[in-house]
């Protein structure tokens, strides 16, 4: 029974050409070169206007990562602050890249600006080095996916993140075992799984389908990719294991805790957004749809047996992601915005692939359908200002510029000596007034209190990875703090605070 698993049989393969004579192809380097540059320039572009309109809104999480870069440049220390040690940074990676930024700047924002550009170039050329193994436009699926990226609502949303990180990675991992290079496969399996460690599960997914797919008796190949990537993670984890006292960053701690209010968790939380953000949120959802819609076409092209390697990188893909969802909604953890970003990355190649492929057989009508979504998503987010306040999805107390303002002025009343308890958002305040700020995220006593209250909770597998998990840690007491931020809703004493949708709010400094 065909399965379209493998290439051969009596049906030709059309994505792969047929040499009338014996002669080798000849490339154009040159023309090859030039290509993948003006993608790279193009890719970049995209990234560099992004960074335009949001540098001045980036959220709280943004610059938790921007601190330890920071730290990093100035103490060599990896901690939130430079007075306490933690490993609450979720993405090695990208604090690795922001520090290299910060010593070529010297401006921790400029530095996460040209992060971001390097990522959307390196993202553009992969996906038109992927359009290219398919046999697709290479300019219009690396255009195509970037714009989409970077005019994602969800995306815009959280630069300065590692988001755009995931998705470079993601596609590099595709581009790369579409092709069965084990080693470049496995090398930025590794690198993504260093951006962040939940990366795994789809990296592995897509590694497993698209080499065992390609080759099911031979699956030798995908074990070796896996282990190289092992190779490239394993030493900075075992290190964080022994030296920071942990496997995993401690974030992947502090952010799994449970429900927002009103019960939302990751599962049902596109509910809650497109509800809260109803625009954006369509916007991300007409996208989610054409991605869906090549999925199912293609794996039904490749289970009536009529499957071509597009509709294998599609379905695995779109699997990937399906894994990457599900196993966080089965997890029952809080519906953070930048948790989506892994499926929504995949789901957006596979939106560009299958209207780059369609634009080749039968009508360009989706692949301008695309860019028409992705003009009224810039129109709707530019809307809010150039540059803007916030984005049009965001869910902190304060602004950046709000924070930025208060922390400042932390600063210069807290005397050196002193700690302050932060206000339940810590990484902007933490930026701006180099303190001693402290709560889970920046102070490792803190945080040990969070994981024994979830070993309390946790069943015998949970504990277990729990305490496998910080076996290494040094247990120490919590030191009170000499004063206490807090945050207020509405107007009032001490610094003011305003968001769009949330109101006026304050933080007061108390003894």
């Amino acid at each position: 029974m065909a399965t379209g698993l493998d290439e051969t049989g009596t049906r030709p393969v059309r994505d792969v050409p047929t040499l009338v004579d014996g002669d080798p192809p000849r490339v154009d380097r040159r023309r090859q070169w030039s290509g993948t540059a003006l993608l790279a320039a193009a890719g970049g572009l995209l990234g560099g206007l992004l960074f335009l309109v949001a540098y001045k809104g980036m959220p709280d999480d943004s610059y938790i990562t921007l601190d330890y870069a920071r730290n990093v440049v100035e103490h060599g220390h990896w901690g939130l602050t430079p007075f306490r040690d933690a490993n609450s940074a979720t993405s090695p990676l990208n604090v690795w890249l922001l520090a290299g930024g910060i010593l070529v700047t010297g401006r921790p924002v400029v530095a996460a600006g040209l992060v971001l550009v390097l990522t959307t170039a390196a993202m553009a050329v992969w996906a038109g080095q992927l359009a290219g193994d398919l046999g697709l436009r290479r300019a219009v699926v690396g255009v195509l996916t970037v714009g989409l990226i970077v005019s994602s609502p969800i995306f815009a949303s959280v630069v300065g993140m590692e988001s755009f990180l995931v998705a470079a990675l993601l596609v590099a991992v595709v581009r790369y075992a579409t092709v069965r290079r084990v080693v470049a496969t496995g090398i930025v399996t590794g690198l993504a799984v260093l951006t962040r460690p939940d990366l795994a599960l789809p990296a592995v997914v897509l590694v497993g389908v698209l080499f065992v797919a390609a080759a099911p008796r031979q699956p030798r190949k995908a074990v070796l990719a896996v282990g190289v990537g092992a190779l490239v993670t394993l030493p900075w984890h075992i290190w964080s294991w022994f030296v920071l006292g942990s496997f995993v960053p401690d974030s992947l701690i502090i952010k799994t805790s449970g429900a927002f209010p009103g019960g939302e968790v990751f599962g049902n939380g596109p509910l809650f957004m497109a509800e809260r953000w109803p625009i954006p949120m369509l916007v991300v959802g007409l996208v989610v749809c054409v991605g869906v819609v090549a999925v199912v076409a293609s794996a039904v092209r490749w289970i009536a047996g009529r499957g071509r390697l597009t509709d294998r990188v599609i379905v695995a893909a779109g699997l990937a992601g399906a894994v990457h969802y599900a196993a966080y909604a089965a997890m029952g953890v809080s519906s953070y915005i930048w948790y989506y970003c892994p499926s929504l990355a995949l789901l957006t190649l596979a939106a560009s692939l299958g209207a780059a492929d369609l634009s080749l057989r039968r009508t360009g009508a989706v692949v301008a359908g695309l860019a028409v979504v992705a003009g009224v998503s810039v129109g709707h987010q530019t809307g809010l200002g150039t540059p803007w306040p916030n984005p049009a999805v965001f869910g902190n107390w304060a602004t950046a510029s709000d924070y930025i303002e208060a922390g400042t002025q932390l600063g210069r009343v807290l005397p050196p000596d002193q700690s302050v308890l932060a206000p339940g958002e810590i990484g902007t305040l933490a930026f701006a007034c180099r303190c001693d700020i402290v709560d889970q995220f920046s102070d490792r006593a803190r945080l040990m209190s969070v994981v024994d209250s979830r070993l309390a909770a946790s069943g015998p597998v949970g504990g277990f990875l729990l305490r496998l998990n910080f076996l290494h840690a040094e247990r120490t007491l919590v030191e009170p703090p000499d004063r206490i931020l807090t945050y207020e809703t509405g107007p009032g004493p001490g610094w003011p605070t305003y968001v769009l949708g949330r109101g006026a709010g304050h933080l007061v400094l108390e003894p």
